[in-house]
């Protein structure tokens, strides 16, 4: 008899354009999965641009103001997402981490400081 095995989720092999939010195709990501989490198409997208690294990138359903920016724990398929779909790219701009926000804020009253006092 044959074996059943209903419980096995089927990997449906994907392609997903980034556009701009005008409408310009930055990439086009073929090696993603429906099962694909939108922090694992931020990493593919960032292995095509190197300088949109993840902390940089936005990605939307649409370029509505309503159209809320994507988790990074959401999945293609939860989001129905299908195959040619599009995700909408925002550029968020060079990310800062707090320790050099932190270091610049409180180093800076510290040197003036030292040199007067």
């Amino acid at each position: 008899g044959g074996v059943a095995c209903s419980n096995v989720r089927q990997v449906i092999a994907m392609k997903v354009s980034i556009v701009s939010r005008s409408g310009r195709e930055i990439a086009v990501l073929d090696d993603l999965a429906n099962s694909s989490s939108i922090l694992q198409v931020k990493e593919a997208f960032e292995r095509k641009n190197p300088k949109y690294y993840v902390s940089r990138q936005q990605l939307k359903l649409g370029t509505d103001k309503k159209d809320k920016a994507l988790k990074d724990e959401d999945t293609l398929q939860s989001l129905g997402v299908e195959d040619g779909g599009k995700l909408y790219f925002k550029d968020l701009g060079p990310q800062i981490g707090w320790k050099t926000v932190f270091l610049t804020e409180y180093a800076g009253p510290l040197v003036c400081y030292l040199m007067f006092y």
